[in-house]
């Protein structure tokens, strides 16, 4: 009977251990709780506790004996519990606690109990076992709890790092979906909404086609974005965007400064090449006009004549341009007649354009359309088109032709300015009404021009309401498209 009560207690004072123990969340705690148990089964005098570092050093905290130093040692070696007599003639209990052969505590304690039962030895083994289980749990989350700070600290100096960057970058899945993303990639989200977002979709996917890297300009609203599309070793894709609207407008103004120059020189020479004609045709006059017959003096003066208006015209472009640039120009709108202006235009010019063997045509609606608009600034805008038409021609082609078309579109009227030269190749087609813009080849080099002219032709449409575009196959003729509302 006295046994049964024995084990029935054994079992008691273990339940009573796991329940404690199940509280216990750090070493201050396990050294306290170790202290009741043990306090339960002896009589405590003196005790110690030592714990061990990474290296396997024993550490107490306060100062002890040798004779107790030596008692540690040899339970860190043996990694058993036992009671061993001390020359004061008491005891000492050892208690190690280890888990898969490392040593993480040691309790020794001073008593004068000489031996321990079996049932008291059964629970210090569940107790040590126990104990070790809960003090290497605590140490592994400390660790975890450590490795989670540095990763947490990583994780915050990268976004730091990611956040600094001029560059916004993000993270897209296989399916396009964003992942991940710094604050620079957020704000270029919010500067260029969902367009944006549909441009980087759509490149992903061109991605996939393309390879491994691919980069794209994208602009929007006078602004440029360089992005630079990669595919990353786990099949996502990141993108990085660039906003490189200073470069291209320094690149601009550069080249806006270069064609500058280039004007200015065309310039002086498009002036100067009249000038010279005038002085040495009245030179000759002057020299010879005792001897000159009556057509030959006609001739010269014709020329000179020719010249001057030339001269003249290049005057008044540099005039207009200057004033386009100022804001200083003045439109005066009236209500007239299209179809008398064009008429007008096309006997104007149907002597140039003959005498460059290019037959020149109009087609006119029946109906008399009127417009509310500069009626000077409108006969400019289409002498210079047909102008441009009659310099630009192929000589290469046997039959060339210039033709005029008016045509009446509800409420607005569209002027068509066609003919068969030497056309303008695609690239050049955005650029074409740009300040200062040439079209430089092999048939263009001997055409005269200050690169001003169509800049100046598009700015006086516009200022009136108006829109101007133009189609165009090299090699095949030019259409450029005008519009404007009709009168009231």
């Amino acid at each position: 009977m006295e046994s049964k009560n024995l084990v029935i207690e054994t079992y008691a004072k273990i339940s009573d251990l796991v329940m404690e123990l199940s509280s216990l969340n750090n070493l201050d705690q396990i050294e306290k709780f170790i202290h009741t148990m043990i306090s339960r089964l002896i009589i405590i005098e003196e005790e110690y506790f030592f714990t061990t570092d990474e290296k396997g050093n024993i550490n107490s905290k306060n100062e002890i004996s040798e004779e107790i130093k030596d008692l540690a040692a040899w339970a860190a070696k043996s990694l058993k519990i036992s009671m061993f007599p001390l020359d004061s003639g008491k005891s000492a209990l050892i208690l190690p606690f280890s888990k898969s052969q490392r040593l993480l505590l040691i309790y020794i304690c001073k008593t004068t109990v000489e031996e321990i039962s079996n049932e008291t030895m059964l629970f210090l083994n569940i107790l040590s076992f126990l104990t070790a289980t809960i003090i290497e749990n605590l140490q592994l989350y400390s660790e975890i709890l450590k490795t989670n700070k540095i990763v947490e600290k990583n994780r915050d100096f990268l976004n730091q790092i990611l956040n600094s960057m001029i560059s916004g970058l993000a993270v897209f899945d296989k399916s396009y979906k964003k992942i991940f993303f710094n604050s620079n990639f957020e704000k270029f989200e919010k500067a260029f909404g969902d367009e944006m977002l549909k441009f980087i979709k759509n490149e992903l996917i061109n991605l996939e086609i393309s390879g491994e890297k691919l980069t794209k300009e994208y602009e929007y609203k006078n602004h440029f974005l360089s992005i630079d599309f990669l595919k990353t070793n786990d099949e996502n894709y990141l993108v990085i965007i660039s906003d490189i609207t200073g470069t291209k407008e320094l690149e601009r103004l550069r080249k806006l400064d270069q064609m500058k120059t280039e004007f200015l020189s065309t310039v002086s020479h498009e002036l100067r090449t009249p000038l010279a004609a005038i002085k040495a045709y009245s030179e000759s006059i002057v020299d010879s006009l005792e001897i000159l017959d009556e057509e030959t003096l006609k001739d010269f003066m014709l020329t000179i004549l020719n010249e001057a208006d030339h001269l003249q015209n290049l005057l008044d472009e540099i005039l207009d341009f200057s004033r386009l640039e100022m804001k200083t120009l003045n439109i005066k709108k009236e209500n007239f007649s299209l179809n008398e202006l064009i008429e007008e235009i096309y006997i104007s010019n149907k002597n140039k354009a003959e005498a460059n063997g290019i037959k020149i045509y109009k087609v006119l609606p029946k109906e008399n359309i009127i417009v509310n608009l500069d009626r000077t600034r409108v006969k400019q805008i289409l002498s210079n088109l047909i102008d441009n038409a009659i310099k630009y021609s192929d000589k290469r082609k046997d039959m060339k032709f210039v033709k005029i078309t008016l045509k009446s579109e509800d409420d607005k009227v569209l002027i068509l300015v066609e003919d068969n030269g030497i056309g303008i190749s695609k690239e050049h087609h955005e650029k074409i009404f740009e300040k200062f813009y040439r079209v430089d080849s092999s048939l263009t080099y001997e055409i005269s021009g200050t690169g001003i002219g169509l800049s100046v032709v598009k700015e006086l449409v516009e200022i009136q309401g108006g829109k101007i575009w133009l189609k165009s196959v090299e090699g095949k003729g030019t259409r450029f498209y005008i519009e404007f509302k009709k009168g009231k």
